[in-house]
């Protein structure tokens, strides 16, 4: 959802991995910022890849697809329909999945599964504290870890080797590549892109677009 991948055209070098993973949906809104560009719905891909393994939504985007009527997620949707995978992270989604894999009937959707997920936010939650005990900070206080952080931590545990293309490294990268007014209040973000930063020194990933 970042931005600063339309500076580039790695497309193709995303499709050439075993497995992508993306995190909600904001192809819609990405296409409206860029309007005047050049790039559209036919070219997008050049820049972000054309598949995806894993989706993983949010609450927000589980509301979005509760309403596809909305004529400004038309194509938000038309991109989501081909997914091999969806995942939610958030279990305001569970009493919505038999209704939603019903409309999606070629995307595979399941819920993550509740041992993993806090066992991701013990661990998150446990490099927070760490981090603050070395003096860095203070971090924002977060209500829930970003979808890109929960498919990160995933990404690191299933894969021999994960690249990251669009994640921030900094919050100057961070805000200059973000795709409308107010990032959510609801993550720690200053802690999440220092976290992305952790990884790629300790060998974790590879960041190959910021």
């Amino acid at each position: 959802n970042n931005m600063n991948l339309f500076n580039s055209t790695n497309g193709k070098s995303i499709d050439l991995h075993d497995a992508t993973f993306r995190f909600n949906n904001e192809v819609g809104r990405m296409l409206h910022v860029m309007q005047g560009s050049g790039i559209d719905s036919k070219n997008i891909h050049e820049h972000l890849g054309s598949y995806t393994t894993f989706r993983l939504l949010n609450r927000k985007y589980t509301t979005q697809l509760l309403n596809t009527k909305e004529v400004d997620l038309v194509e938000d949707v038309k991109e989501l329909a081909n997914d091999d995978f969806v995942l939610f992270w958030h279990y305001f989604s569970a009493p919505y999945l038999d209704w939603l894999q019903q409309e999606y009937p070629t995307t595979r959707m399941y819920l993550l599964a509740p041992e993993l997920i806090n066992w991701q936010l013990a661990i998150f939650s446990q490099l927070r504290a760490d981090f603050t005990r070395m003096g860095l900070g203070p971090f924002e206080c977060y209500r829930f870890m970003s979808s890109g952080f929960h498919g990160l931590l995933l990404a690191v545990l299933t894969c021999s080797s994960v690249d990251v293309y669009g994640f921030s490294i900094s919050m100057d990268n961070f805000e200059a590549g973000f795709n409308h007014g107010r990032p959510s209040e609801s993550h720690s973000w200053e802690f999440e892109t220092m976290l992305v930063r952790l990884f790629y020194f300790l060998g974790a990933v590879d960041v190959c677009n910021t």
